[in-house]
């Protein structure tokens, strides 16, 4: 009996992993570049970057902003203007996540901020190259030629679907308008933002709560007994 309950327990534990996913969030493009751009957000390394994020596609704030910096070979960059390029109001800032351990690699998406490193609102980019030189911890150089650790851009998703799309805006060309450098002649706009796959996004991560859904409970359970069972199997070995 004892070993019925423990392998529902695993077949529990199977179902719970299969379920955990992260939140995704679909750009459809218009303009100059048509297509979607499909975003996977890592909750679990930045969780508040993600509530952020989702809390302005929810509302529709992105829907008709451009992509209003454009550079081929680095990031294109959207999230705070209009066609007419005038800048929409954003929500408060956020902290920096960036010492999340993620990387600005091609295909990540971060955070836009001034050099103040907790100011990111709204604005964000997705790099079109490996720019690791934006990465928490990098090492930069003071006015006194003095070494310092930089804090970085907060990587909190990636591109699974539609790196065409930002390769085709990436080589647009562009111009200097009202005070703004590489804007697209013509524009890119995001048409509209919308959470295609919904998943919790836990702020605070719970003890125990091992399935990523923010609560303890049977599922989290399951995943304990799972374990379990490995390690006391005659072929496994846990330290």
């Amino acid at each position: 009996m004892k070993v019925r309950f423990l392998i529902l327990l695993v077949l529990a534990a199977i179902t719970a992993v299969s379920l955990a996913q992260n939140p995704q969030v679909t750009l459809q493009i218009s303009g100059a570049v048509n297509g979607n751009i499909v975003i996977e957000l890592n909750a679990a390394e930045a969780p508040v970057t993600t509530v952020n994020f989702i809390n302005y596609v929810k509302s529709g704030f992105y829907n008709g902003l451009i992509f209003h910096r454009v550079i081929n070979n680095f990031m294109i960059q959207g999230g705070g203007y209009d066609p007419n390029l005038v800048l929409k109001t954003p929500g408060p800032a956020i902290i920096n996540e960036s010492s999340n351990g993620l990387s600005n690699v091609r295909g990540t998406v971060a955070m836009a901020r001034t050099p103040v490193p907790n100011s990111a609102t709204s604005q964000f980019f997705i790099n079109q190259a490996d720019n690791t030189a934006l990465n928490y911890g990098a090492i930069a150089y003071d006015g006194s030629n003095e070494p310092y650790i930089k804090v970085g851009y907060c990587v909190f998703g990636r591109v699974i679907s539609g790196m065409n799309v930002v390769d085709a805006i990436a080589v647009l060309p562009t111009t200097t308008e009202k005070g703004l450098s590489n804007v697209p002649v013509n524009d890119v706009i995001i048409h509209n933002a919308s959470v295609t796959l919904d998943a919790p996004v836990c702020i605070v991560k719970l003890e125990g709560d091992i399935d990523g859904d923010c609560n303890v409970d049977f599922a989290d359970l399951a995943m304990l007994a799972a374990n379990w069972l490995e390690c006391n199997s005659l072929s496994a070995a846990c330290k």
